[in-house]
């Protein structure tokens, strides 16, 4: 009878977080971002005609448009060399000053259909006992750098220096890897 109610609860949670919230801030930030657009752009109000296309005023389609414009820009821009060290440069501070940004980031990619290529999921040997980690450097003289993430959040954990034959590369996604840690183990069986 509870098990009902657990999945109930859980799938409207989950429908809350990465449906409801994400919706509702993306519109938020939408509608602040064609405010300011819509004031600055205010002079040339006057000469626009007053009619509507699909029920929105040619004005608010110009922000809207302006916006998605500025947002192309700034991805054209991202693409250079020079503003990619720039990312690179603010990415490791942020990854420094903020708990878990690099984890984060790397969920938040996979979600999106990015893939970290300089990550990889990796179980480490030793005695016959296997160990769940996170290839984050991959070095020239055969020695990798891995974290290997500790329950309950896989956020924090340990950092190690490993020859790479010791490491065998798992076929997963590091969001599944993080799930299983924050699970203490269960579904370990897909690993093995």
């Amino acid at each position: 009878m509870m098990d009902w109610k657990k999945v109930l609860i859980n799938r409207v949670l989950k429908g809350v977080l990465l449906f409801m919230i994400p919706i509702i801030l993306l519109i938020f930030v939408f509608e602040k971002a064609i405010h300011i657009v819509q004031q600055i752009i205010s002079p040339i109000k006057e000469i626009l005609p007053d009619e509507r296309i699909f029920g929105i005023g040619v004005l608010t389609l110009i922000s809207l448009f302006t916006i998605l414009l500025i947002c192309y820009v700034f991805g054209f821009l991202a693409e250079r060399k020079r503003i990619k060290l720039f990312l690179k440069v603010l990415d490791e501070g942020f990854s420094l000053i903020i708990p878990g940004y690099t984890m984060m980031k790397s969920r938040a990619n996979e979600a999106i259909g990015v893939e970290e290529k300089h990550w990889n999921a990796v179980l480490m040997g030793e005695d016959g006992d296997w160990k769940i980690g996170i290839e984050v450097n991959k070095r020239t003289d055969g020695l990798s750098m891995v974290f290997f993430p500790e329950p309950p959040d896989a956020k924090a954990g340990e950092l190690k220096l490993i020859h790479q034959s010791k490491l065998k590369p798992l076929d997963m996604p590091i969001s599944k890897i993080m799930t299983i840690i924050r699970k203490y183990g269960k579904d370990m069986d897909e690993l093995v």
